[in-house]
């Protein structure tokens, strides 16, 4: 009789592998070695891994991470010894987002066990894409969505707490350069002087009272926070150039373009982007697997202040869900429930089913060859 590991020994033996973002290749390994045993064809580029089910139409990604961030500072023990006690489970990732990695593997092995064991037809494709560096915007599941492609939808594993999240903030980075003149601080009084520094933060303040435009039904209004700030070059001398730097959370009500034209006209300072590629997303709520994602996790469309994976997937509908929760990612002892794994792999399995099966059931009734 084959001994099958269940999720939460599953998800400890991930959690135990390493996997900073660049450096999945071990816990890759893992998993592809895992998924092949199982008589399944795994594709692999660099650190990113992919498998599928069944055939045809429609395609379903299921997507999720394998790096993690650095471990802070505060663990009370070794980040990478998994601890299981009082029903959960403590280790770096295992709310973000092996949690998710771990549940999706062990609801595709159940649908893959259904369909070549029990002989049940699968009424589409399904594929999942375990990817590598989500958390530095690295080359993940960029770097081989075109061979996924073509997809329908797509369920992005991140902690959610298994709501159904259909919008996220995206994140623009500027640079802004104030201008003074510079002299001698013994011979310029004050008023007199241009101090570079002083009008960056006088821009930096009239950032209070700038219009961050209407508020989105499930992220409130984008906004903006100074990152960092720099200039002077010696105690006696006036800086003649300061520089700071702003990181703004965006949503889908306003572009990037249009949102940093409306900064720069208010702005006295100069303003340049240093990276805007990480744009909102949105996803209808009547697009199909969002309102199966719903029916089948008991909760409402939810709106995400973090990013993921899901930005790279503009044109195809997408949910980002999962076991755990957001809050609890990048922090010392950092940990998933035993009950929400359970939950999200009977979740994952139930979604994929009933998906396919609502999908066949719309293209008979619209008559879609």
């Amino acid at each position: 009789m084959i001994t099958r590991p269940t999720p939460i020994e599953r998800l400890a033996e991930y959690a135990a592998v390493p996997s900073l973002s660049g450096a999945e290749a071990e816990l890759a390994d893992l998993i592809a070695g895992q998924l092949a045993a199982e008589g399944i064809v795994v594709h692999r580029e660099g650190n990113n891994l992919w498998v599928e089910l069944g055939a045809g139409r429609p395609r379903l990604l299921l997507n999720s991470h394998l790096d993690t961030v650095p471990p802070g500072q505060g663990w009370t023990a070794d980040p990478w010894l998994p601890r299981r006690g009082e029903g959960r489970l403590t280790a770096l990732g295992a709310n973000d987002a092996k949690g998710c990695v771990a549940a999706m593997v062990e609801s595709f092995l159940a649908l893959h066990r259904q369909m070549v064991h029990d002989k049940r037809k699968f009424s589409g494709t399904l594929i999942l894409a375990l990817t590598a560096e989500e958390e530095t915007a690295g080359t993940g599941l960029a770097a081989i969505l075109d061979r996924l492609r073509p997809l329908d939808a797509a369920i992005v594993g991140e902690p959610t707490g298994l709501a159904p999240v259909i919008a996220q903030r995206g994140l623009m980075i500027l640079r802004g350069v104030a201008r003074g003149r510079a002299a001698h601080t013994a011979n310029t009084p004050p008023q007199a002087a241009a101090n570079a520094i002083v009008l960056a933060a006088e821009n930096i303040l009239r950032l209070q009272s700038f219009d961050w435009g209407p508020c989105h039904e499930r992220l409130g209004r984008a906004h903006a926070h100074v990152t960092g700030i720099q200039g002077g070059i010696a105690h006696n001398v006036i800086p003649d150039v300061c520089e700071f730097r702003l990181d703004i959370r965006t949503t889908p009500l306003e572009s990037h373009a249009a949102l940093f034209s409306r900064l720069k006209a208010f702005l006295h300072s100069e303003l340049t982007v240093h990276s805007d590629r990480l744009v909102p997303v949105e996803t209808s709520s009547e697009e199909l697997i969002v309102r199966v994602a719903c029916s089948v996790s008991g909760r409402p469309p939810a709106g995400s202040a973090t990013m993921s994976d899901m930005v790279f997937l503009s044109g195809i509908p997408a949910v980002k869900l999962g076991p755990g929760q957001s809050v609890r990612s990048h922090t010392p002892d950092e940990y998933i429930l035993e009950s929400e794994l359970a939950e999200g792999v009977a979740t994952y399995a139930e979604i994929v089913r009933r998906y396919f099966a609502a999908y066949q059931d719309e293209t008979q009734r619209n008559h879609v060859p």
